[in-house]
């Protein structure tokens, strides 16, 4: 399961969407897709649900999807925006 995780403010500017962590002052710029991404997550789910919502909404086919979202998540992990756990 993917859950939000710290203290992040988000603001959207245009289509992005611009994060930051006062405790720990950190900043994230995220495009459309990334934006989206973060208003899914909001409610807790996996990544499977996750892909699979964003293969109906975008052109996009699961394989890729599943790569760039792992990426995606891999890169808010860092930033301690995210945290996965498992679903049991």
């Amino acid at each position: 399961m993917i859950h939000r995780d710290g203290d992040w403010l988000a603001a959207k500017v245009g289509d992005e969407l611009v994060m930051m962590s006062a405790a720990k002052g950190n900043y994230i710029g995220l495009s459309s897709v990334g934006a989206r991404i973060w208003e899914l997550i909001e409610t807790p789910q996996t990544v499977e649900s996750l892909c699979d919502r964003l293969v109906a909404e975008y052109e996009v086919d699961p394989a890729t999807c599943r790569a760039e979202v792992d990426a995606f998540l891999a890169m808010l992990g860092q930033h301690n925006a995210i945290r996965i756990k498992d679903a049991t």
